[in-house]
């Protein structure tokens, strides 16, 4: 059995969509099991997780950054549905409630323990194939100033999210919470995409972009210079391959006008 989280950056508008998910308004409910709904439930500021984000930025002050479009994260937790129900992993929509319990007790402490206030709303859900947790975060961090220290939220810059494939040391504490549940950690990046492995600022990402298609502009150069290369050099083989033929006929022009004025002189006479 293994371990499973997921982590995904969101907006506001996510969020209301996120809020109406929960309350099984829109999206899919094809996977849902409708007499289990009520069996799904919600800790935090406020049942509906929109309402707890507002909430949480109206009582700590926390100031959002008008270019951060994403300012909250989103984090699911299951395991493998052979975890959940032993022998009979098809079976969607079944778990031994043995086996559930200390699952969401574990994943809620890890949460609360990563995240603390700032995880502001941790859903549980009983009533689709496999069950889940999902966790909204607001990503603050104390941004100090000349004057005081303020509250900013900030995905890159909130703990647990500012190292170097900090995704993955999340996943590794998370399985090493839960792996008493004989719960393992999935497979690992191999240790060369790792290194290179980190969420970016839109900074970052912007430069990559622009390294990235002056490259390809480079490259397209190159072959343009290639290609004008050949295309010149084919002309010059063409120029030179019709040059005697354009001489014979210049020289045949010449003499035939010498021929000319020689008759003509010999007439004056």
């Amino acid at each position: 059995m293994k371990a499973v989280l997921n982590i995904e950056r969101i907006g506001f508008n996510a969020l209301k969509a996120h809020a109406q998910h929960e309350r099984r308004e829109i999206g899919d409910q094809t996977h849902t099991d409708e007499a289990k709904t009520h069996l799904n439930d919600s800790i935090g500021l406020d049942k509906c997780p929109e309402t707890a984000v507002r909430k949480y930025l109206d009582q700590t002050g926390a100031k959002i950054d008008k270019r951060n479009e994403k300012p909250i994260t989103r984090v699911l937790l299951s395991a493998s549905p052979e975890y959940f129900r032993p022998g009979r992993p098809d079976q969607g929509g079944e778990y031994d409630r043995e086996r559930l319990n200390p699952w969401v007790r574990e994943s809620v402490k890890w949460l609360k323990k990563e995240f603390g206030e700032d995880a502001v709303h941790i859903a549980t859900h009983l009533d689709e194939t496999t069950p889940h947790i999902h966790a909204v975060i607001v990503p603050t961090y104390d941004k100090k100033t000349k004057r005081r220290t303020v509250k900013q939220v900030s995905h890159h810059k909130h703990p647990a999210f500012a190292a170097l494939n900090s995704y993955e040391d999340l996943h590794d504490r998370y399985a090493t919470a839960v792996q008493h549940l004989d719960i393992r950690r999935g497979d690992k990046l191999p240790d060369e995409l790792r290194k290179e492995r980190r969420s970016k600022t839109k900074k970052e990402w912007l430069n990559g972009r622009i390294k990235a298609a002056s490259a390809q502009l480079s490259l397209l150069d190159g072959e343009i210079r290639m290609h004008l290369g050949k295309k010149l050099k084919s002309l010059r083989q063409t120029i030179l391959s019709r040059r005697p033929q354009k001489d014979q006929r210049v020289a045949s022009a010449a003499l035939a006008q010498v021929r000319s004025k020689t008759r003509t002189r010999g007439r004056s006479r």
